[in-house]
């Protein structure tokens, strides 16, 4: 059976707003009641990785509400600029300037409290509003992270995730360069591409691993950018050759094949698109309507090698899918995918 990109597209539209953009999350699981008794950073991390990785929704049985996700608001509103969509999303702006995840949670490096804003939601929520002409209302976000996420350390300057910490993690890096369309502070990440063309996730020791769409969010970056095409061509190089079978199946880690990842496969089209890769993009999005897609109008969230989680998640697979597909759509780039 033969399925339309375009048809695929308005399903999961009609999908989501059905929901008004409201959805689960992998990483929402410290907004459950039972949260609050949690005694420290590990319990709070096996906590979260205890929703993330279940094949079986246990929130509504913690507690936890569907929410109204910026970021995922931002990708929808990337992938069709609706002036609804891009209303709410200011409607979620905090008052720095900047946007944050509607739940709290914790990382190996640090503690997100519920809300705080963050480089990656503002970074996307900005680009949105750039994308839809309404770039003065972008400003604020801009002024957040120049005036609360850039760091400097013997000589060298980099963006964090959060105010209050100093990580060095390479996407958020390069990410808040393109927003600020600093070369300088580029540089920092650039210095510290691996000879294969990768980059660790981050500087600290516990973050020294290399994952599918966090390299891609690290490529597109650096071609939004501009200026730095031997470190993109090279970094794409090898996200190209590591990450993507020939059926266009994607790794999530660059050392073993599962989990095969809806976010992976929404941010490989989109960096195919970034490297003028329109066939490769279309084959991506190919396998993962034949192989995640559920004929109820959503993308699951992952196929591991003994089964599939076929859960939805709004922001980490329908919102990012969303985004894709559109850019896919767009005049230059229209392909049918079959399955």
């Amino acid at each position: 059976m033969s399925v339309d990109l375009r048809q695929v597209f308005e399903r999961l539209h009609e999908h989501c707003a059905a929901r008004q953009w409201r959805g689960y999350d992998p990483f929402d699981g410290l907004s459950s009641p039972i949260a609050r008794f949690l005694p420290g950073k590990f319990a709070r991390q096996a906590w979260t990785q205890l929703h993330r990785r279940s094949p079986i929704n246990l929130r509504p049985l913690c507690g936890i509400r569907p929410t109204l996700n910026a970021k995922a608001v931002a990708l929808f509103a990337l992938g069709r600029g609706e002036p609804q969509l891009l209303d709410v999303l200011e409607s979620l702006r905090n008052p720095d300037g900047g946007w944050g995840y509607p739940f709290p949670w914790q990382s190996r490096a640090f503690y997100a409290p519920l809300g705080m804003s963050n480089l990656v939601c503002t970074a996307l929520a900005a680009k949105a509003l750039q994308r839809h002409s309404r770039s003065a209302a972008a400003v604020p976000a801009l002024e957040f992270v120049a005036r609360h996420l850039v760091r400097e350390r013997s000589g060298e300057q980099w963006v964090t995730y959060l105010a209050g910490t100093d990580t060095q993690i390479h996407n958020v890096n390069l990410m808040g360069a393109a927003l600020l369309g600093r070369r300088d502070l580029a540089e920092f990440s650039v210095r510290r591409q691996r000879p294969d063309g990768s980059w660790w996730y981050g500087e600290a020791p516990n973050q020294h691993w290399i994952d599918n769409f966090h390299t891609g969010y690290c490529l597109v970056a650096l071609r939004e950018l501009g200026g730095f095409d031997e470190a993109a061509h090279r970094g794409f190089d090898y996200w190209a050759r590591t990450f993507w079978a020939a059926d266009g199946a994607p790794r999530y880690y660059a050392d073993r094949p599962y989990p095969q990842d809806t976010h992976c496969c929404a941010q490989g089209v989109l960096t195919f698109l970034a490297f003028g890769q329109t066939d490769r993009a279309a084959r991506v999005a190919q396998w993962a309507i034949e192989h995640l897609w559920d004929d109820r109008g959503f993308f699951w969230y992952q196929r591991w090698r003994w089964g599939t989680n076929r859960l939805d998640y709004l922001r980490w697979a329908q919102a990012w899918m969303y985004y894709a597909l559109a850019r896919l759509q767009e005049p230059e780039t229209i392909h049918v995918a079959h399955c």
